[in-house]
């Protein structure tokens, strides 16, 4: 195992990240991801001292920091560890042709809590952070929408993910491939990662289980939460603004297990997210078929889990999602509608 000295990891994300920067309130150090190329704008990509793991929010890479560098720099793990050597801090490092760095992979993050398990929740009721986890699962209609995950959960300890909300990505074996947490604090919105996933484990397709032959189209949200508002929805956890961009294991679930269906899909609101807006119509030109929000209802809100909130419903229908889907030319046309709002809220 190589234990990476804290300044070379800073001085290689300094190097690597693209307009980096150091947060002197949270510890982190934050950049514009080198490999999904995100906007420097947004700068969604973190180093996190504290975990050795830096992550990307844009497109949901997770790696510990050692990977990262070998992800970013294309050096071998000799190179690295010559690299290393060279740096005035002692490091332990026996056998460097032999090393592997791994990571030890579990189902969830550690002391993970059921929400939907009344006798775990009894327990917790008299805790701060299962009170406030139960009252954004509520609020946000997450324990009664018609896609739900069969579970949701809390993390109390894990020295990543504590204090998170933990959703499941079930498989079509019925099993806990990946997960997502979500932060559950407001002060915590700010100061660190809204969502992070699980460390060491591929991407895959969220609530693929749930999807049914039943019906002849799938809908595909870029965010979890709002896959669980429609039937036969998954998630893909992120995508950057040159469109699709998946891991090798979601691009299998996409041309096997949903090979057969019609694709729908789609992401927040065009007319109030300029990025969704980008991205979608890069979906169109790949010859995708993409939702687009109609003009009254996308200014006024952002996504389909805001919409369940003040509509009060726990399903938003295939129907609805039918009359506002375009795809080719017709689509294309309308993204230029929308930029014209865009570029005279500019003016």
């Amino acid at each position: 195992m190589i234990d990476l000295p804290r300044e070379y990891v800073v001085a290689k994300f300094f190097e690597y990240g693209r307009s980096p920067s150091y947060n002197r309130f949270n510890g982190n150090y934050q950049s514009a991801c080198p490999l999904c190329m995100e906007s420097i704008k947004k700068k969604r990509c973190y180093y996190l001292p504290d975990t050795g793991i830096v992550y990307c929010h844009n497109c949901g890479s997770s790696l510990k920091a050692f990977n990262w560098i070998k992800e970013v720099s294309g050096a071998s793990t000799s190179e690295i560890i010559a690299e290393v050597k060279n740096y005035d801090v002692t490091i332990d490092i026996s056998k460097p042709e032999e090393v592997r760095p791994t990571i030890q992979v579990e189902t969830l993050p550690k002391d993970s809590i059921n929400l939907s398990d009344e006798q775990q929740c009894d327990y917790y009721s008299h805790n701060n952070i299962f009170t406030a986890a139960n009252y954004l699962v509520k609020s946000r209609r997450l324990d009664t929408a018609v896609n739900r995950p069969d579970n949701l959960y809390l993390s109390l300890s894990d020295m990543v993910h504590k204090n998170r909300l933990v959703i499941p990505f079930v498989n079509e074996k019925h099993e806990i491939e990946f997960y997502q947490t979500r932060t559950i604090l407001n002060k915590d919105n700010k100061l660190k990662p809204k969502y992070l996933g699980k460390v060491g484990s591929e991407k895959t397709l969220f609530n693929i289980d749930k999807v049914s032959s039943d019906h002849d189209k799938v809908y595909i949200f870029e965010g979890p939460l709002n896959a669980f508002f429609t039937k036969n929805s998954v998630a893909v956890a992120g995508i950057t603004e040159r469109g699709r961009s998946f891991t090798q294991r979601q691009e299998e679930q996409l041309n096997t297990t949903l090979r057969w269906y019609d694709k729908v899909w789609i992401l927040d609101s065009q007319w109030v997210d300029q990025a969704s807006l980008i991205k979608s119509e890069v979906l169109l030109k790949q010859g995708e078929t993409v939702f687009i929000w109609p003009e009254a209802i996308g200014k006024k809100y952002k996504d389909f889990n805001d919409i369940a909130i003040a509509a009060k419903k726990d399903e938003i229908s295939w129907e609805w999602i039918a009359k506002n889907t375009h795809h080719g030319l017709a689509g294309i046309i309308k993204m230029t509608e929308i930029k014209k709002y865009f570029n005279s809220r500019l003016l």
